[in-house]
């Protein structure tokens, strides 16, 4: 791996580096198996921060056991290849990686969030171009997808999936109350609002709101242009959020907490205590993930999860008249960081093409209840109410929010607190989303 040259990124600057974990060396020093007919033994090092367990088909208890299995099928196709497979836990990752690419020795090949993480190593020119990854089918990935991995026009890192928003009914809570689920899986702002009339009580809250951190941002980012708003212009260099429209959605959800509709400590609430209350069968409706299915069946075996808590998917709620589309979150991928050896680069590169084939992708969002990148990748559901719900999920357009942004890390911390000050009435919807939009093209500008 020749030396990299970091690009005036000062995040990156972190002094010192743990040993043993590098890439840097050339074939000479390689271990590996020793290949026949007379090919050098190469070595690769694969981090993966973000990892999967339970794959089906897998031995995979424990996260990284999946990718090793991977790794150990591509080297018996490749014998003088050995690839080196750590799993990184997620909170980890990221300072993980930035110490070793300040000592310019990271991994050969890095599994991640794209837009937050990867995207800033692609803008520091540490990265290999990928689109021979999926130049000859090109055709089976989806674009919304390969844009996510796309910086100034290069294919830097090709996501797997993503999982969308999804609004759970808590159907127990609905039928108990006499109230007919929506058989198509989608409601108006109205007919929500209409149901929790009738669910609300002194035990049950309707539905529940967040602003206490970034954390699902795009889950209140997508109620917020769920009465026609734009997020921002195609090229990100305006916010338009404050339109009309998004002053209306943000208006239409602070009605509803006025009405006592909405569980109490909105703005100081994450999206992880509205799960909560939701396992507990105390939540009516819970503006979440897909991998809440996986989740709800999984606590229900150990005990986490109220027997009666029975979940029923529907699309984001919309005001009549709009359509909906989602958001979605878990955009990870794989990044391969500039190679000096030409044999290790072209190795790396077949062992990204052999990772996101179509049965491994496949694989991979079945076990997180997640939306594959590519078209031949889509899965069978045997939870049969994620299977119906994710049959409409498919056909929605997904939102860019603008992810891959160099700022969108900042971004999302101008957020919040404006999300928080509108809930707490200490400025009106109006004025929270003005002040936002503010500080988001100020941001804009400087980059």
């Amino acid at each position: 791996m020749k030396k990299l040259v970091n690009k005036g990124a000062a995040v990156l600057l972190i002094a010192g580096l743990a040993a043993g974990h590098g890439a840097n060396t050339d074939s000479k020093s390689q271990g590996g198996t020793g290949g026949g007919g007379g090919e050098k033994p190469i070595t690769l090092t694969m981090w993966a921060g973000t990892g999967f367990k339970d794959i089906e088909g897998y031995d995979s208890k424990n996260y990284g056991d999946w990718e090793k299995a991977k790794a150990k099928e591509f080297q018996k196709l490749h014998p003088n290849v050995t690839i080196q497979v750590e799993s990184v836990p997620f909170t980890d990752i990221e300072q993980k990686v930035n110490v070793a690419v300040a000592g310019n020795n990271p991994p050969d090949i890095l599994y991640d969030n794209i837009p937050i993480r990867i995207s800033k190593h692609a803008r520091n020119g540490v990265l290999e171009e990928l689109d021979d990854v999926v130049k000859d089918d090109k055709a089976d990935w989806k674009d919304a997808f390969l844009n996510i991995g796309t910086i100034n026009g290069k294919l830097y890192a090709p996501p797997l999936g993503s999982v969308p928003q999804v609004v759970f009914l808590n159907k127990t809570i609905f039928e108990k109350k006499g109230v007919t689920l929506p058989a198509d899986r989608s409601w108006t702002w109205n007919e929500m609002k209409d149901a929790l009339k009738k669910v609300a009580d002194k035990n049950t809250y309707g539905i529940a709101y967040f602003a206490k951190n970034e954390q699902a941002d795009q889950v209140m980012v997508n109620n917020l242009l769920s009465a026609g708003a734009e997020w921002a212009n195609k090229d990100f260099t305006q916010y338009t959020v404050n339109s009309p429209q998004g002053v209306e959605a943000l208006s239409f959800m602070l009605s509803l907490a006025d009405e006592g509709l909405v569980a109490p400590g909105t703005a100081t609430m994450d999206i992880n205590a509205n799960f909560e209350l939701f396992k507990q069968g105390k939540l009516a409706i819970l503006n979440h993930t897909s991998p809440v299915y996986g989740d709800i069946e999984a606590g229900k075996k150990n005990g986490a999860v109220d027997p009666s808590v029975e979940p029923y998917g529907i699309v984001p709620i919309v005001k009549e008249g709009v359509t909906p589309k989602i958001t979605v979150t878990g955009e990870n991928g794989y990044a391969i960081f500039k190679q000096d050896n030409a044999e290790k680069k072209k190795m790396a590169i077949e062992f990204v093409k052999f990772l996101t084939q179509p049965d491994n992708i496949k694989a991979i969002n079945k076990a997180t209840y997640g939306i594959s990148a590519r078209k031949s990748a889509t899965y069978e559901i045997q939870n049969k109410d994620a299977s119906q719900l994710f049959e409409l999920l498919n056909k929605l357009d997904i939102i860019d929010l603008g992810k891959n942004k160099p700022y969108f890390a900042t971004l999302r911390q101008k957020f919040y607190p404006e999300m928080q000050a509108a809930f707490l009435k200490s400025k009106s919807p109006k004025q929270a989303l003005d002040d936002f939009v503010k500080n988001a093209n100020e941001l804009a500008a400087k980059k």
